[in-house]
This record gives C-alpha cells, structure tokens and sequence, in this order.
C-alpha cells in the first residue's frame, strides 16, 4: 500500500476550490464560500461532476475522493477552513457570532499554546 499524503490533497483540494470556473468564468467556490462568510448560505455543496471537469485535477485524486469521501470531506471542510475569506457585509450579530466572540476571547487566555484542549476545535466554528 503506497504511503498517501493528506496534506498534498489539501493542497489540491484548495487549488480545486480557489480556481474551479463556472461556465460564465466566475470562481464556483469562491463566491459560495463568500455567501457562506455573509451568512447567505451554510452549506457547501461540492459538486462530483465540477471535479471530474477540473482541468488540472489528478485522475488518482479523484479515484480517492469517490473511493475514501469520509476522509475527504474532512480535507475538504480543512481547505475550506483555511479558504474562507472575511465577510464583505456587516452582518447583525446572532446567538452563534456572540458564542464564538466569547469564546475566541476566552482563548487568549492560552495564547502561549500550553492547554491546546483549550483551543475551540474548527468543527464548531463551521456552524
């Protein structure tokens, strides 16, 4: 069994995800990923046919994604992690934008690392 390298496919899953086209030449991914960042949207749904489309998409790549999609939905909420950009509309604060504030303010408290079980996991920040 040949050694597979997770953070490479985070790579191309974020390769994938910045530079997807649609067919009027717009940034598919992106401008989901700026609805979601606004609060317009919560769900991203990344599409099998949009992958096997992808130009510069390895074909061992894709066998993975369809063969291994639990692994690869993490990878891909990761990229999307690292991916999603500052929302670009001031948005009226909830009950989930009050939590996360608290929280990220009580983060500060371990700003040196040293409890990382203090550290709000990315899961929780996707809702």
């Amino acid at each position: 069994m040949n050694d597979l390298d997770f953070k490479q496919d985070k790579e191309i899953a974020k390769d994938f995800l910045t530079n997807f086209a649609d067919p009027d030449g717009e940034a598919k991914y992106m401008n989901i990923l700026q609805d979601v960042a606004n609060h317009k949207s919560k769900a991203i749904q990344i599409e099998l046919e949009d992958l096997v489309n992808y130009k510069d998409l390895d074909e061992d790549f894709l066998r993975r994604v369809t063969e291994n999609t639990r692994r690869y939905l993490g990878i891909f909420a990761n990229a999307i992690d690292e991916l999603l950009p500052e929302p670009t509309e001031v948005l009226p604060d909830d009950d989930l934008d009050i939590f996360m504030t608290q929280r990220a303010d009580e983060g500060t408290e371990n700003a040196d690392g040293s409890y990382p079980q203090k550290k709000t996991p990315p899961e929780i920040k996707r809702f």
